[in-house]
């Protein structure tokens, strides 16, 4: 009797750590990852849905090093880009309602928090940098972005020719191909982890 309540008491503790690692680790059983990848690691599916050039197409980069400052000419690297989330193929792209990451070489959808809003148009608008959250709660995975008060450029024969402030809102609805650009901050959650770079935000649409 006695050996049979130790045995029981034995698979007990034993069930309570394995519950105590999925907790910590994940609904995939694995370690918190340090750093998201970089370069971002895309699907097959969101490189095919990406390729339509349906506007806005938005990457969010960092040095490729992944450091907090980088100079001018310093490659970098793509962190995270915004498109569609694939089960919600009716929402509208300039909300930005999916951030997708790659941890462990695995794709990640993060889904918007917050009103649907234009960001672009409304960040030129008020000439101010919003501040947007996206999260995968059953990954305990979030993204928190901070933006500077953004700059638009058009596209010329010549290259891109930057648009005063005053002018930009109105410039983006022309004909010609815009890039609009961000400075800021993100800010990853990752299962308890945190990440947080200086990234530059850009953002193409074109004809």
């Amino acid at each position: 009797m006695k050996a049979a309540l130790k045995t029981v008491a034995f698979v007990g503790a034993f069930a309570g750590l394995i519950a105590g690692l999925f907790l910590a680790f994940g609904p995939a059983g694995a370690v918190a990852p340090a750093a998201p990848d970089l370069p971002l690691r895309v699907s097959p599916w969101l490189e095919q849905a990406m390729d339509s050039k349906t506007c806005p197409l938005v990457d969010v980069r960092v040095d490729a090093a992944g450091q907090a400052g980088r100079a001018a000419n310093a490659p970098s690297a793509r962190v995270a880009t915004v498109w569609l989330a694939r089960e919600d193929d009716a929402a509208d792209p300039s909300a930005w309602p999916a951030l997708y990451l790659s941890l462990g070489g695995r794709p990640l959808a993060l889904r918007r928090e917050g009103a649907a809003t234009d960001v672009e148009a409304q960040s030129l608008r008020d000439r101010r940098g919003p501040a947007l959250r996206w999260s995968a709660p059953a990954e305990r995975v979030s993204a928190r972005l901070l933006l500077q008060a953004p700059r638009l450029y058009v596209e010329t024969g010549e290259g891109w020719r930057p648009v005063s402030p005053g002018r930009a809102a109105q410039a983006r609805q022309g004909e010609d191909p815009t890039r609009t650009v961000w400075k800021g901050r993100l800010s990853l959650d990752l299962r308890g982890r945190r990440w947080e770079r200086e990234v530059e935000v850009v953002s193409i649409c074109g004809p």
